[in-house]
């Protein structure tokens, strides 16, 4: 059944750890409860059931430790109903949480007892949204894994978790040294045993373009039964390089850069550019001589690809100004080697061109 809140749940350290003689593996959960929206809902109680017991499905055998706070919309208390259940009310009835409000639960000083495994935290409540009155309902359990109080891979962390497009991050680790350690990221995996020392990874990657999903693997055998552990971790980019199928467009399309004057004038020339992104060249030429035309070539040379040759000419039997001018339109794509020549009478030739990039990128010239 579906709950009028939603819930999320963090804990403190975010990697549970069982408990020994020697620690008591103390945590802190939180548990927020948000309205998603679009209408208020009206909430009696919300019930956090935390699992009791020594067992590997229980997460403490020491509720009575368990300290519990509100935070967020005033007007909010918690209590322990005794053996683990607490119960968050509002202090008056008919208490509304407004399409977005949110209140924090936080259960503080958990003793985490000695059993690795799985504990299931119950989440219910007694609320009703615009679809019909009060019920009471579950959200599902959340699944809380206790790891080995000494775990063989932890504190899995880039240095920034979000970086300028084509910047670097580095991804630090504490893990036990002996197993087999591999990292995939994108479509790339890599073993960085070579980067341990002493218990701490340290491995710097490549540039980054796009968001980035980092997956750590430790494998190694234990009571002769091969064991895998394995962490992430994420960074985001600013202004990241996208590649898309279809795209559909509701709004404004701005896909043209600055545009850059080049070549053109005058007089006879050559000129050899590189094309920093896709874009098109736009250009004229035109003769004021009836005798002799005016020529106008654009050599585009992709990478891996043949030379492309767009040409026009101007020349026109009636002279002066009469003639037309002769134009053309050349799409160059990115990584393009582009020459343009132009040629005809010294003096009495006119031609000007245009680069349109899709986005930032010049046409860059090339020395000769």
């Amino acid at each position: 059944m579906t709950t009028a809140l939603a819930y999320t749940v963090h804990t403190t350290p975010a990697l549970l750890r069982a408990g020994t003689d020697a620690t008591d593996g103390r945590a802190e959960l939180r548990i927020t409860a948000a309205n998603p929206g679009p209408d208020p809902v009206t909430c009696e109680a919300i019930s956090v059931t935390v699992p009791v017991g020594e067992g590997a499905g229980a997460l403490t055998a020491a509720p009575e430790t368990i300290t519990a706070r509100v935070e967020g919309a005033l007007g909010w208390q918690a209590e322990h109903r005794g053996g683990g259940v607490f119960h968050v009310r509002p202090t008056a009835p008919g208490t509304e949480l407004k399409p977005g409000e949110r209140i924090v639960v936080t259960l503080a000083d958990v003793v985490i007892n000695q059993a690795v495994g799985t504990a299931v935290l119950g989440i219910g409540e007694t609320a009703a949204d615009a679809a019909g009155p009060l019920r009471e309902r579950a959200s599902g359990g959340r699944k809380l894994v206790k790891a080995p109080a000494e775990a063989m891979l932890e504190d899995f962390l880039p240095s920034r978790t979000d970086v300028p497009n084509g910047e670097c991050v580095t991804l630090t680790w504490k893990c036990v040294e002996g197993p087999d350690y591999e990292l995939f990221y994108g479509d790339q995996r890599e073993i960085v045993n070579s980067y341990i020392a002493d218990g701490h990874g340290t491995w710097q990657s490549p540039r980054l373009h796009t968001a980035t999903a980092f997956m750590l693997l430790g494998s190694t055998e234990k009571d002769g039964v091969p064991v895998t552990y394995g962490l992430t971790t994420a960074v985001t980019v600013d202004v990241p390089d996208l590649e898309v199928g279809s795209l559909d467009a509701n709004g404004v399309v701005r896909l043209f850069g600055r545009p850059q004057e080049i070549a053109g004038g005058t007089e006879s020339g050559t000129w050899t550019y590189t094309a920093a992104t896709d874009g098109v060249i736009t250009g004229y030429i035109k003769t004021n001589r009836s005798d002799a035309p005016a020529t106008l070539n654009v050599f585009v040379t992709p990478p891996g690809v043949r030379q492309q040759k767009f040409a026009t000419q101007s020349w026109d039997a009636r002279g002066g100004s009469d003639n037309q001018e002769a134009s053309l339109l050349v799409p160059v794509p990115h990584d393009s080697t582009v020459r343009v020549v132009q040629s005809g009478p010294s003096g009495e030739i006119t031609a000007a061109l245009t680069w349109f990039p899709f986005g930032t990128g010049p046409l860059q010239a090339v020395e000769p």
